[in-house]
């Protein structure tokens, strides 16, 4: 396979730059503006042009080269997503993503470094596996779900995902709003690679989980064999 040039490397750390402000500004104008937060609130679910009140706060927020409104709806969903978390969420989210690692600080050059740092975050289906680890959605019901994501087009993705995001809001699941930003906004070019992104990272995180558990039960198992040999030498001796 052909490795990716420097210009290659270098667009995409810039969109992912991107993104990541774009969510650290977002969060901020939540922060700073109960009436504000409630007008992003309002796009939920809805598509771009019903989102009048969104407009004032987002016009220049959104990058610029974002012109058409199919290219602007990606951010206007996930700027209404952040804003319907509840106030301590949104804290959580800001403090992750101001501590996430800044993009720019390895050279294009150098694959393992800034892209790593970014793929190794959490992508929508490994918070869905997180979700589910932590009792907070049914895996029957998170994987007909990223199966169902898979094979429909960004309109639809769309509306779904207020309704799915909201069943794990506030119960501990991480969700990266600038790496599902970025997701959202290439889906249209990028919808098989992106959803077996998310399809690897749900069954790598179940899969980790399911191996401690099983880990942790044959620990538990040793152990109690051990206390019982102990206890039945312990009774031989006593005779």
């Amino acid at each position: 396979m052909t490795a990716p040039n420097t210009a290659t490397l270098q667009g995409s750390v810039d969109r992912q730059q991107r993104a990541q402000e774009f969510v650290r500004q977002v969060l901020e104008v939540c922060a700073g503006s109960k009436r504000a937060q409630a007008d992003l609130r309002s796009g939920l679910g809805l598509p771009y042009d019903r989102c009048q009140r969104m407009h004032r706060h987002l016009m220049r927020l959104v990058p610029e080269r974002n012109r058409h409104p199919e290219a602007r709806q990606p951010y206007y969903v996930v700027a209404a997503l952040i804003a319907a978390r509840s106030r301590g969420v949104r804290d959580e989210d800001a403090e992750r993503n101001s501590a996430a690692p800044a993009q720019g600080d390895a050279s294009p050059s150098e694959p393992g470094g800034t892209a790593q740092s970014w793929w190794q975050r959490p992508n929508l289906g490994a918070s869905l596996a997180e979700a589910v680890n932590l009792g907070a959605l049914a895996a029957g019901s998170a994987e007909s779900e990223l199966h169902l994501l898979a094979r429909v087009g960004s309109e639809s993705l769309h509306s779904r995902l207020p309704a799915l995001v909201g069943q794990v809001n506030g119960r501990g699941v991480v969700l990266d709003w600038a790496v599902l930003l970025d997701d959202l906004a290439g889906w249209d070019y990028s919808q098989d690679r992106i959803a077996t992104r998310w399809l690897e990272s749900y069954f790598r995180v179940r899969d980790a989980a399911e191996r401690a558990v099983e880990r942790g039960q044959a620990e538990l198992s040793a152990a109690d064999g051990h206390s019982n040999d102990s206890n039945d030498a312990f009774s031989e001796e006593k005779q």
